[in-house]
């Protein structure tokens, strides 16, 4: 199963954005192979420059304070605008109907370049622009040593470090992942305030759902995250290693696929059966289908009509962008809290 979004889940490479220490002291998580930690010291203290970081193993050295960024992704964009960097974006280039957030004004003030997939994203284009740094969610057809051969550093999301789609399965701790792009952003743009006031305020938002979820936990908590397409599409599923897999802990689910060790795979009608799911959590891109399409899909199934969350219509029905690498995986955790509050 390939989602339309060919660019963000595709087993394309994708480093991850480590978080950098700042003079021996801040260290951080990065999506090193096998779920591993990348801790990596900057060559200079926290605002000077030259300052190198850790990009999932790769250094990237970033030679002034960046002025003219090329970001590309919504997620990318939304951890920018976190970090307290939007004014610094020189170009944006979002995929076509991608939601932002709280962060769609402020990121619209830049030059906008949309995308519908990574076969629009040019490397010509990019050195074109003459940007002094970009940050994005993944490369085609060339990687950052293409761009750093031309002078650009490039920084890579941590939540992609392991590629797309089942190649995800280095990812550790997305959320986590989150908050050490932010911070490390933060430390490269100079704007460190910005950044560790943001991550505090995402932060108490997430204590906030699971402190609810503690006090009046879900009468059925036995949930799958299910990616549907459209009615005749296959059906995929996320285990443990899957942005979607933290939320629902955080909401006081328990993900029967949790023991499965990727990001997303597609399982068999028969282990969907014996899974037994109590809950269906169904992300769905709002470009390819409806709300009402997605349930339709799941009911219409004569073979899933014994699934206990089918048969009892909890299908809860959440924009599969909610469950992406950005902060916007914040707001997500808070609609699916919603949901499970209806």
């Amino acid at each position: 199963m390939q989602h339309k979004r060919q660019f963000m889940r595709r087993p394309l490479r994708r480093p991850g954005l480590a978080l950098a220490a700042v003079a021996g002291v801040l260290a951080a998580t990065a999506c090193g192979g096998g779920g591993g930690t990348d801790e990596a010291t900057t060559q200079a203290g926290a605002g000077d420059y030259p300052l190198t970081v850790q990009n999932c193993g790769r250094e990237v050295t970033i030679e002034a304070p960046p002025e003219n960024m090329y970001v590309i992704g919504g997620e990318a964009g939304t951890l920018v605008h976190a970090a307290g960097g939007t004014d610094r974006i020189g170009t944006f280039a979002p995929l076509i109907g991608e939601p932002l957030g709280d962060a769609e004004g402020p990121l619209g003030e830049a030059e906008q370049a949309p995308i519908q997939s990574s076969d629009d994203i040019s490397r010509e284009v990019i050195i074109g622009a003459e940007p002094d740094l970009v940050v994005t969610y993944g490369l085609n057809e060339f990687g950052p040593e293409d761009l750093e051969a031309a002078g650009i550093p490039t920084l890579i999301i941590s939540g992609y470090c392991g590629g797309f789609g089942a190649g995800q399965s280095e990812v550790e701790d997305p959320l986590e992942g989150v908050f050490d792009d932010i911070t490390t952003l933060g430390q490269v743009l100079g704007t460190e305030d910005a950044a560790e006031q943001a991550v505090t305020d995402l932060r108490g938002r997430l204590d906030a759902v699971t402190e609810r979820a503690e006090q009046s936990p879900p009468d059925e908590d036995a949930a799958a995250a299910l990616f549907v397409a459209g009615p005749d599409a296959a059906i995929g599923a996320y285990g443990r290693r899957g942005m979607v897999h933290q939320q629902m802990e955080y909401a006081g689910l328990s993900n029967v696929f949790e023991d499965t060790d990727e990001r997303y795979f597609e399982p068999n009608t028969e282990a969907l059966i014996e899974a037994a799911p109590q809950r269906i959590i169904a992300l769905y891109e709002p470009g390819d289908t409806s709300e009402e399409e997605v349930r339709e899909a799941l009911t219409g199934r004569s073979e899933l009509s014994s699934v206990p969350a089918v048969e009892a219509d909890r299908i809860m029905v959440l924009d599969f962008f909610y469950s992406g690498h950005g902060t916007l995986a914040i707001d997500g955790l808070e609609q699916l809290a919603a949901l499970i509050d209806e």
